[in-house]
């Protein structure tokens, strides 16, 4: 893989303040870690990207959406200039509740609203008017969604990956049992621990029960079936959940994980009909992308919504990937993707 050449800025924090969420809670001395790709002069006659990041991703755009930032990719930031910052929660330099970061005590629930609130102060700091796109999937298309209601800024295009309109007691429930994994785990200590003392056992059975909803049926039968080629018994399957939750416990902090998903349960734009009479002056097209094997968000939960803000005047537009990798495919299927983004930029023709 090749980055495009476009320049890549320092990583920089913005302070915000005390910041006051939509359900009363504050947050003391608030920061948001964000990072830029590309030419910010570009923005300005081109329209900004701005990525929202999943669960456990960063405002490292690179690490995890790498192919698309190629160039002549759809998001090459020497064709358009990229904004993305860590969520609010998160452990990569923005205020959340890991131990140690000065924002911790008593950190409040955060919606989805709010972390789609906040970019409109970096984007006011930065002095960004435009965006030609503005994206994420999982909780970043669940913040895609509410900024499509929420923009600051005109916005040509919100593209909104594997994210439904609210999130369902199905949903709930799988977070709930990972959060249950973590609150058996003696070292949660009511997520008051100290840094490096965490609940790792806890944190990895959260991300083993967490890939079992990200992947499908079809990937874990045809990638493991039933073999065991790790001796000591020990089916692939779990050999390959114990692999993953341990690769988590090495980069991601309990409390945070906790707290993201909370946003996660917390998920719900309300009246469809009113988001859609929200976004309709902010937002030129919305597309929502439903994949056809994910079992967390179904993709029928996707399309509902597009139907209803389409019925409401909004130029959305359902699109769908096929893919054997489930809910995760919005971080794989780089063809599937790339054709959706660059319809969402205009098509090839504008290039």
């Amino acid at each position: 893989m090749t980055l495009s050449p476009a320049p890549v800025a320092p990583v920089r924090d913005l302070q915000l303040g005390d910041f006051r969420t939509e359900r009363g809670g504050i947050i003391r001395r608030a920061r948001l870690r964000y990072r830029t790709y590309g030419d910010p002069e570009l923005g300005a006659e081109r329209g900004w990207v701005l990525v929202f990041h999943a669960l456990t991703g960063s405002h490292e755009v690179h690490q995890w959406w790498e192919p698309l930032l190629e160039p002549g990719k759809p998001l090459d930031p020497a064709r358009r200039p990229i904004l993305a910052a860590n969520l609010l929660g998160g452990c990569y330099g923005s205020s959340g509740p890991a131990p140690g970061d000065p924002s911790a005590e008593n950190f409040p629930d955060l919606t989805t609203g709010d972390l789609a609130r906040v970019h409109g102060q970096l984007l006011e700091e930065l002095g960004i008017t435009r965006l030609a796109l503005a994206t994420g999937g999982s909780l970043g298309g669940m913040v895609a969604l509410q900024w499509a209601r929420l923009a600051t800024v005109p916005t040509e295009s919100v593209v909104v990956f594997a994210a439904p309109a609210r999130t369902t007691a199905q949903a709930i429930g799988w977070n709930a049992a990972q959060r249950l994994a973590i609150e058996a785990d003696p070292r949660w200590q009511g997520g008051c621990y100290s840094p490096g003392e965490g609940p790792a056992a806890g944190l990895a059975a959260a991300r083993a029960i967490a890939m079992i909803t990200y992947r499908s049926a079809i990937e874990f039968e045809t990638r493991f079936g039933r073999r065991q080629t790790r001796g000591a018994g020990q089916f692939d399957a779990e050999y390959y959940l114990r692999r993953q939750g341990d690769k988590l416990v090495a980069r991601f902090d309990a409390a945070s994980y906790v707290s993201l998903m909370r946003s996660m349960d917390l998920h719900d734009v309300g009246d469809t009909s009113v988001a859609a009479g929200q976004t309709r002056p902010r937002v030129n097209r919305l597309i929502g992308v439903g994949i056809d094997t994910d079992i967390l968000y179904y993709p029928d939960e996707v399309e509902q919504w597009v139907a209803a803000y389409a019925a409401a005047g909004v130029d959305a537009r359902y699109r769908e990937i096929k893919s054997p990798y489930g809910h995760d495919a919005f971080l794989i299927e780089w063809d599937g993707v790339e054709g959706i983004l660059r319809e969402a930029l205009g098509g090839i023709e504008n290039w």
